[in-house]
């Protein structure tokens, strides 16, 4: 069982004029502008994004790997994974996130970089990376397929991949989440239906089962208490032409 998490110690900032029209603007027209947000906004640890990065230093991260975190947003799930991991890297397309995650970089030898890219390309070789976590990401991003197989491309061993479990107490009328950020959000048979055209890899579910606050517990099934999604997309040996590393 995973415990409650406390508030992120992140100092908050000052949104300025700019920023209150923006927040404004995006509570009028939900999910019309995604771009706009930054998780410095509201910097809270959100505890079921603890809970999946804390399953997958548990289960998929081994000592040592090379992993990136796709939208590390505070960095506290990149302080986590460096309980295990060797090295980490960090990609995030908000630059104020960016900017805030250098002290982590100072702060962490294992984090060795953070930085910004477009949201489309991955700036790394194939294969560079054991693990990729993305946490809470997914369902902000437009084209998410593109980034599933950008992902794929650059892991050597696993995608874990968290996002909202789709539920009618967190939907509108009208289908779209009441999260204003939220460009969508999935069922597991709809995401199972996402993940299905993914090449050579073999999906491995899990369910983070909790209220908000927690405490989660991980089951294989869906549930009535599943708040969060957690699938590890495990990259098949034969596209590496052979057996994992460490298998």
């Amino acid at each position: 069982m995973e415990r409650p998490m406390r508030t992120a110690q992140v100092t908050q900032p000052k949104l300025g004029v700019f920023g209150w029209l923006r927040l404004a603007l995006a509570r009028m027209l939900p999910g019309r502008f995604p771009g706009w947000y930054s998780t410095l906004d509201n910097p809270v640890e959100v505890p079921v994004q603890m809970a999946a990065y804390r399953l997958a230093v548990r289960r998929y991260i081994r000592p040592g790997d090379r992993v990136l975190d796709v939208g590390f947003g505070l960095g506290y799930g990149l302080v986590e994974m460096a309980k295990q991991a060797g090295v980490l890297h960090g990609i995030d397309v908000d630059p104020r996130a960016v900017s805030y995650g250098q002290r982590l970089v100072e702060r962490y030898a294992q984090i060795v970089t953070v930085q910004w890219y477009d949201g489309q390309t991955i700036p790394y070789d194939d294969n560079s990376f054991d693990i990729v976590t993305c946490i809470d990401v997914l369902e902000h991003v437009r084209d998410y397929m593109v980034l599933l197989r950008e992902m794929i491309r650059v892991s050597s061993r696993a995608v874990f991949v968290s996002t909202p479990n789709r539920r009618s107490e967190f939907t509108r009328p009208n289908g779209k989440p009441k999260n204003r950020w939220h460009l969508r959000e999935w069922s597991l048979s709809e995401l199972e239906h996402v993940m299905q055209p993914m090449p050579a890899v073999r999906v491995e579910w899990n369910c983070l089962d909790g209220p908000w606050e927690g405490p989660f517990e991980c089951r294989s099934v869906v549930s009535e208490d599943t708040l969060a999604l957690a699938p590890a997309l495990l990259v098949e040996p034969s596209r590496l032409g052979g057996s994992l590393p460490g298998e």
